[in-house]
């Protein structure tokens, strides 16, 4: 009983999936860009990106100074 249950419940996942997936297309297709774009744009988009990387590059500079740090173990 349990395998039928799992069974349906992953054939109507998949159905769906690829509903939402082709849905997608479609709307790309016609309209240029996806549902998200609107909210993120390029320029929120690109900001986020540029803060991430400033973000990373001060956890290794730190990184860095604490090891080069006389005394510290390498």
């Amino acid at each position: 009983m349990k395998r039928k249950i799992w069974i349906v419940l992953l054939t109507l996942g998949a159905i769906g999936g690829f509903a939402v997936g082709f849905a997608r297309l479609h709307h790309y297709r016609h309209h240029g860009h996806w549902h998200g774009s609107g909210h993120w744009g390029h320029g929120r988009h690109a900001a986020f990106e540029r803060h991430v990387a400033e973000v990373c590059t001060e956890a290794a500079g730190k990184v860095f100074a604490a090891k080069t740090k006389p005394g510290a173990s390498p």
